[in-house]
């Protein structure tokens, strides 16, 4: 009776396999054949699911996005509505500056999406999840009168975004600077910022 492969599961443990080993030599220096003989996996295996390494390394970036964002998802669920779920879900999406390869990788994966028009393409479809979010967080945050009513959602979510990609970077350049404390009230004073006019 032949052997029933679990295709899914496979390519999954593959994604996995692939960001321990750029996580450990970075993008550039991760090969198939050196994830191949990481895993202990025959190229012939390895190659039937992904012909070329860009084509692992979008995969490996997708099955990173959809788990960051499950992992999102259950966060939320124990948030109140509005600004509550903002601030958390703006600070979980924030690596631990413990993880200094996985700041190395994600600041990798910026530079591949600047040079590489399919990584961009990815990036944007990341991103257009993560601004999903926080309008999302915004319009709630709006009927509950936590912001101004005539507050320009479109304009604050992309300030929000960029403010939020700032913070990422100085925390992965200073991580002593810009500590978890630190990045909350900054969050804290932007979102303050927006809605000032709401209490005067």
């Amino acid at each position: 009776m032949p052997k029933i492969v679990d295709h899914e599961r496979r390519r999954r443990e593959i994604a996995m396999l692939t960001l321990d080993v750029m996580r450990a030599v970075g993008i550039e220096n991760a090969s198939i054949r050196g994830i191949a003989q990481r895993g202990g996996i025959s190229m012939g295996v390895l190659t039937h699911y992904f012909k070329t390494k860009d084509d692992l390394v979008v995969f490996t970036f997708r099955w990173l996005a959809d788990r960051s964002y499950a992992q999102l998802d259950t966060l939320i669920e124990d948030c109140k509505p509005g600004l509550d779920s903002l601030e958390t879900a703006i600070e979980a999406m924030f690596p631990k500056t413990s993880e200094q390869a996985a700041l190395a990788l994600w600041m990798s994966l910026w530079d591949r999406a600047v040079r590489n028009p399919r990584f961009a393409r990815e990036h944007r479809n990341y991103y257009r999840r993560w601004r999903k979010y926080i309008r999302k967080f915004l319009t709630d945050a709006v009927k509950l009168q936590q912001v101004p009513r005539d507050l320009n959602i479109a304009t604050a979510t992309d300030l929000i975004v960029a403010a939020a990609d700032g913070l990422w970077l100085a925390m992965t350049l200073e991580p002593r600077r810009f500590s978890k404390m630190q990045r909350r009230i900054l969050l804290e004073e932007l979102i303050e910022n927006m809605t000032r006019r709401s209490n005067t």
